[in-house]
């Protein structure tokens, strides 16, 4: 048996063979990045289009521009990119007269006049990456949709074909396009075929898995597009007027996908056993898997959606689609291009959802990022690059819901940017030799990498609009996956704080400071599970969100397993319990909650065989570090107060990342000086042991202390210790 090998071709073609005459064609050829139509010959000051220059017949159906791949085939984009026939021998329709109380645009003429000076006070032939299109019209706009499948793949500065090259090029060469002065991009080369069948046969394909439930999936998606903002609004333009030729079988197909398995509880159980959704499903990843060998615009929107599935292993998906972004130069800065502003702000979009991806994807895998800072030349999303997605809504509520679901696009980016900075900064290999290497100092090493991370994280929490917190009763009910990405940001930046600290700690105080502001995020995040509403559960929930639902049991289980005492123990014990039971709960309205309660029975299997800690008056005092001098205030703040807990918690961390090694003195004699809570009022089952502290700590028993320091629990609650 023996094994293709695949050589690498030359980036650039030794020549170009000169442009066909149009005709007859069966041939497919891929997209093409040519701007630059036919050129218009002038006879007698007006423009007339020979039978070379007309369109095909069928662009000249779908009233569409009609582009020819120059060099390549006699065939046009178009044509090659459908895989059909490009022929020429319909004449043209007759054209219906205008009445004469209909307008002419006064501006027609002035548009191709400036076309017309632009071609010729362009001598270097640095054409556009697509055709720039008016965003007045919907034909214009259906156009658009068509352009975006025509792109190119980027060259990089390092290959065999020195972008400075085509610097010097006086003209517009066939194979390459020019988007700036840094980049160029290479037309793709004819002979790969992106799908096994025709456009139209795919798409025909398609509607027969969902049956006539078509619309309402696409009605369904495009409430998921406002917290993904990622599918341009000429797309269901395209699917409303059945213009079946403007879609991407590989996209139309994700979009079916998200909208069946995220939409069942809105639609009739009868009505959603008609859409194949396996099937479907099945199809739409063979169909990505063919786009990916010449990847478009639509093929990293298909992936981003697959993305979305809840019950596929992402992490291999995430590094084709990775690949694929830097082949269409998504990671570039596309401000100076000379493309529409309608494509910049999809182009912006697309790569900062990719990014995101990307990075949590790093997180629920344990696996480096693809994507680094230094290589990211993305500009942040404005208010401009998300114009074309309310150009036409109507209704004041769905613009609203159009504004909060952009915002909270922009602020998941801005908080994607902080858990990059904790994978970067803590979680490399380089950083974790740098806090091994440390020894005992290897926790301050973490504290002091960690805290300006804290603060930041702080900031964006602080500054998060008032519309998307959870206590905002008008904020939209997909703001549930950003708070529990919140949550997950914190849990990681503290696991690395805890699994730092000693086993047999030097630092006892530092330890207790640190252990006691683990312990305020992980009933944070637990709290915020238990106050989510049926309508949370049911809405968009992004992909890493089955996965952040088990970080906060394996945050609880890692507490546990670190617990110095029998007591303390037993309570992480019972909040994982209570956590799985609000899982179990919720699991009935989201079922991929499910993977969390496994997550969490795997991990507290882990501990059955865990060894027995000491119990709290078996411990030696000295080992028991005194509670801090400060006012105890509220872990579990009430819904309307929740920034509250985030500014206690930063202080906790400042006084963290400050302290200094205190040794707690061994009195020669012991005295009680003030009278102490009665240990009847205890939820620990152990008799009641004081320990020799003395000054304001005087006459605290080691349990008294270990129930104030742990004033969190519920037990605290019920002891009266809920100050502030």
């Amino acid at each position: 048996m023996t094994a293709a090998v695949a050589f690498r071709q030359p980036l650039l073609p030794a020549a170009s063979p000169p442009r066909p005459t149009p005709g007859l064609s069966s041939q497919r050829s891929n997209e093409s990045l040519s701007s630059e139509s036919r050129p218009m010959q002038a006879t007698n000051g007006k423009n007339t289009r020979g039978r070379k220059e007309r369109p095909c017949d069928a662009c000249r159906r779908k009233k569409s521009k009609c582009v020819m791949n120059e060099g390549q085939t006699n065939a046009c984009v178009a044509c090659s990119t459908h895989g059909q026939q490009c022929t020429f021998l319909e004449d043209p329709r007759p054209r219906k007269r205008r009445l004469d109380s209909e307008g002419k645009d006064p501006n027609l003429g002035k548009r191709r006049s400036t076309m017309e000076m632009q071609s010729q006070n362009n001598p270097q032939g640095a054409v556009k990456i697509k055709r720039e299109e008016s965003g007045g019209s919907n034909g214009s706009r259906s156009e658009a949709a068509n352009s975006w499948h025509y792109q190119g793949s980027h060259i990089g500065y390092t290959t065999e074909l020195d972008p400075l090259l085509f610097e010097v090029s006086r003209t517009g060469g066939p194979s390459y396009q020019k988007s700036d002065a840094r980049n160029a991009f290479l037309i793709h080369q004819p002979g790969v075929v992106r799908y096994p069948e025709s456009q139209m046969n795919l798409i025909q394909s398609i509607e027969k898995l969902v049956g006539p439930h078509g619309p309402s999936l696409i009605q369904h998606f495009r409430a998921i597009n406002r917290s993904l903002p990622i599918i341009e609004d000429t797309f269901f333009e395209a699917h409303k007027s059945r213009q079946r030729n403007c879609l991407d079988p590989a996209l139309l197909s994700s979009i079916y996908v998200v909208a069946a398995a995220s939409g069942a509880h809105e639609m009739e159980y009868a009505k959603w056993q008609q859409v194949d959704l396996d099937n479907l499903e099945e199809m739409a990843f063979r169909l990505l898997e063919s786009s990916l060998v010449n990847p478009t615009l639509p093929t990293i929107q298909a992936g981003l959606l697959l993305m979305q599935r809840s019950d596929i292993d992402t992490k291999f998906l995430n590094t084709q689609l990775v690949g694929a972004a830097f082949e269409l130069g998504l990671h570039l800065d596309c401000s100076s291009w000379t493309i529409s502003p309608f494509e910049r702000g999809l182009r912006k979009r697309l790569a900062w959802a990719l990014y995101m991806e990307d990075q949590w994807c790093s997180l629920v895998h344990g696996r480096p990022s693809l994507i680094s800072k230094a290589n990211w030349a993305v500009r942040d999303l404005v208010e401009e690059d998300f114009e074309a997605l309310d150009r036409y809504e109507e209704e004041k509520d769905t613009l609203e819901d159009l504004k909060r679901g952009r915002e909270c696009f922009r602020q998941m980016v801005a908080l994607t940017e902080i858990l990059s900075s904790i994978l970067e900064t803590l979680y490399t290999q380089r950083a974790m030799q740098e806090f091994d290497a440390a020894g005992e100092n290897g926790t301050r090493l973490v504290l002091a990498q960690a805290k300006p991370i804290q603060v930041t994280l702080k900031e964006w929490f602080t500054r998060l609009p008032k519309d998307l917190k959870m206590d905002n009763g008008q904020a939209p009910a997909t703001i549930g996956h950003l708070h529990l990405a919140y949550f997950a940001t914190e849990i990681t930046l503290h696991r690395c704080i805890i699994r730092s600290l000693s086993s047999t700690p030097t630092d006892v105080y530092l330890t207790h400071v640190c252990r006691s502001a683990a312990k305020a995020r992980l009933i944070s995040a637990m709290e915020f599970v238990n106050r989510l509403r049926p309508n949370h559960l049911t809405s968009f929930w992004y992909f890493p969100s089955r996965v952040n639902f088990a970080l906060i049991a394996t945050f609880g289980s890692l507490l546990l397993a670190t617990s110095p005492c029998e007591e303390e123990a037993l309570f992480y014990r019972a909040r994982l319990s209570e956590y799985r039971w609000a899982l179990s709960v919720s699991a009935k309205s989201a079922g991929f909650l499910n993977f969390a309660i496994e997550s969490l029975e795997s991990s507290t299997g882990l501990l059955k065989d865990m060894p027995s800690k000491p119990k709290l008056e078996e411990m030696d005092v000295r080992e028991i570090p005194p509670p801090q001098p400060l006012p105890m205030t509220r872990l579990i703040p009430p819904p309307e107060d929740e920034e509250v807990l985030d500014e206690d918690i930063d202080d906790t961390m400042e006084d963290v990342s400050d302290i200094q090694s205190m040794p707690i003195p061994i009195p020669q004699s012991i005295s009680y000086q003030s009278e102490i809570m009665s240990p009847s009022s205890s939820a620990w089952s152990a008799p009641a042991t004081y320990g020799p502290y003395i000054g304001p700590f005087a006459g605290l028993g080691a349990r008294n202390w270990f129930e104030q320091a742990h004033h969190g629990s519920p037990e605290a609650e019920r002891m009266g210790l809920w100050a502030g």
